[in-house]
């Protein structure tokens, strides 16, 4: 892809290029591959994208995009400089350029179109029986639609609904992975903003590589962007942990106490630099290992005693905050180190999963007022006494008072 330089800044090592480039030229660039950058969130909707083909056709302003490239070339002419570059990721701009796409192929299929007739006199006709293939585009109803009232059904050339737009584009290179996702958080700030589950994750990204490389066979973990926290503590499997919730679990454990994941605690991290990394840090492999095995062994354990039911508490944030903040109180208090204790729960493990009593949970959670209180708090706290007492050997007190009701 070949732009034009328009202006540059340096940042320490890193350097950005605004640059400018006619649309379809960006739009014939675009990787196979340009939604697979670990640091973006999937795709979402966006009604405000929904306006995007019109914006093409009136040749208005498109919301400059933002990409990180490893090398570039420059060359220069009499009265312009030229950045060139092979390869890219998005670094801002992934949902506008997931549309752009679509458009662009939608247009291709009308321009095609065997039966550009009933495309030109009948719409409604055309979408039903070309459904599939607009589907398998990315498309849907409204959009073809769109484009057919817009005159796309008549032209000879997709490229014609594309000329004479340009786009602004900002290049990034020599941005190390920790800058990228300082930067892809701070665009986001003023969009819809970015799921604090991602949020969480960019930040500890490096760390799913090695949970990866050393969690045992059966043991899988899931991005937010592949599933949403929501959507898998509904349909979880033994073994399958959201990388998310992993985060909070060990955040939850170093601390030794119930933490709150959200805009806050995500802030508080990227301001305080030193403290997040000496958390990382923290958790060495072999406490990583063993911090994996442990919470497998807790869900076979689980499944085991209370089936589902058991393998869908264990899928709750809320729980393994609870949980692992007990877990890691705990250990401030015994002379040995973390992965020691955690070897010792583990030969207990079967009665204190027996002890939980979890027929009686969601019948003690669901009488909680949730116009009075943070149920997710309230949720964090009773789990947090129920385990801080089992694990010192007080005896089970029951949910209804774990959950305030005595």
């Amino acid at each position: 892809m070949k732009l034009t330089i328009l202006d540059e800044k340096n940042e320490a090592d890193a350097i950005c290029y605004l640059c400018k480039i006619d649309l379809i030229s960006y739009v014939n660039s675009i990787p196979t591959t340009y939604r697979e950058f670990d640091v973006q969130r999937g795709i979402v909707s966006n009604k405000y994208l929904d306006h995007l083909a019109e914006t093409i056709n009136k040749k208005r302003h498109i919301p400059s995009i933002v990409l990180v490239t490893d090398e570039v070339s420059i060359t220069k002419s009499t009265s312009n400089r030229f950045l060139k570059i092979d390869d890219y990721r998005i670094l801002d701009g992934l949902q506008r350029t997931h549309r752009l796409k679509i458009i662009w192929d939608i247009v291709g299929f009308l321009v095609n179109a065997i039966d550009k007739s009933v495309a030109l006199n009948n719409p409604s006709k055309f979408t039903r029986s070309n459904s599939a293939n607009i589907k398998s585009l990315g498309g849907d109803v409204k959009l073809v639609r769109n484009l057919i009232e817009l005159g796309c059904a008549e032209l000879e050339t997709q490229e014609e609904f594309f000329d004479e737009n340009t786009l602004w584009i900002e290049v990034w290179t020599n941005l190390g992975r920790s800058e990228q996702v300082e930067k892809m958080l701070l665009l986001n700030a003023g969009h819809k903003s970015v799921n604090i589950k991602h949020q969480l994750e960019l930040l500890f990204l490096n760390m799913l590589f090695r949970l990866e490389d050393i969690a045992p066979d059966g043991v899988s973990f899931i991005r937010e962007k592949e599933q949403s926290a929501i959507q898998y503590s509904k349909s979880r499997n033994v073994g399958e942990y959201h990388f998310a919730h992993v985060i909070s679990a060990l955040i939850a454990l170093s601390a030794g106490k119930i933490v709150n994941t959200n805009s806050d605690l995500v802030s508080d991290m990227q301001s305080n630099q030193n403290d997040y990394i000496d958390l990382i840090e923290g958790f060495n492999l072999r406490l990583i290992k063993t911090f994996v095995e442990f919470l497998f062994s807790l869900d076979k354990s689980l499944n085991s005693v209370y089936g589902d039911v058991g393998v869908k508490w264990l899928g709750r944030e809320v729980v393994l905050i609870g949980m692992f903040g007990a877990i890691g109180d705990f250990s401030e208090e015994q002379p040995e180190a973390l992965v020691k204790v955690f070897s010792r729960l583990e030969l207990q493990l079967h009665s204190l999963v027996k002890s939980l009593q979890l027929a009686s949970f969601e019948q003690e959670r669901n009488k909680v007022e949730l116009n009075k209180v943070n149920v997710g708090n309230v949720n964090k706290r009773a789990v947090f006494k129920a385990v801080h007492d089992l694990l010192r050997g007080i005896k089970f007190q029951g949910w209804k008072t774990y959950f305030g009701g005595n």
